[in-house]
């Protein structure tokens, strides 16, 4: 239980105390939502519309136990986060939920982007892919993600959900952290987000590639 406690110390913390997460709303037509606030980052969790699974809900928390994103199939939503490193869980299932670890380096001032897929008869039901600047046409941001307006999910009602599953969701993030060091580099580097992988706000509102 130790690493539990290491990795997600505040499980126990009820929705009522939580911070709204989500981006700011665009304070003009020139300003997107997914420009990140002064001070903060944005991460942009999209998941493709898919038959398969789609009504499996994939909550994404924090280490301070708050659901950051909740994402449902064909959603796109917006966490804030603080600039800096830290360990995120996401979580599929309810059940019997599975918990599987993505890596943050933010930095302040920037989006990043991680598209999230189903995948069947697996520990690891999510399949998560982070886009980095340095593989899209031109560095762009995606036109795709621009063009579309976000979901805005019950984080409070996602966060409730978590503290009432605090003990199970425990020995997950526990397990998932041993998993996590047994695996390769190659492995931790593909699940890490690295504060180059993100866009500025300027790069974000920024002209469209049209390739």
């Amino acid at each position: 239980m130790r690493i539990a406690r290491v990795v997600f110390v505040s499980l126990a913390i009820l929705a009522a105390g939580a911070p709204v997460v989500e981006a700011d709303p665009p304070k003009s037509l020139d300003e997107s939502p997914y420009v990140a606030p002064e001070g903060k980052s944005l991460v942009v969790f999209v998941r493709p519309r898919k038959r398969l699974a789609s009504e499996v809900i994939y909550s994404v928390v924090n280490e301070r136990g708050w659901c950051i994103a909740s994402v449902a199939n064909d959603w796109k939503v917006v966490a804030r986060v603080e600039p800096g490193t830290q360990m995120l869980m996401v979580v599929a299932g309810v059940a019997q939920p599975q918990v599987q670890l993505l890596k943050l380096k933010a930095e302040a001032g920037k989006t990043y982007i991680v598209k999230m897929r189903p995948r069947v008869n697996t520990k690891n039901p999510v399949e998560l892919t982070i886009l980095r600047r340095g593989t899209e046409p031109l560095e762009m941001f995606p036109a795709s993600i621009r063009e579309s307006s976000p979901f805005r999910p019950n984080l409070d009602e996602c966060t409730a959900w978590v503290a009432t599953r605090q003990s199970k969701l425990a020995n997950k993030a526990a397990q998932a952290k041993e998993a996590w060091r047994g695996k390769d580099k190659a492995f931790r580097e593909s699940h890490t987000i690295r504060g180059a992988d993100g866009w500025t706000g300027d790069e974000v509102t920024g002209p469209i590639d049209d390739q």
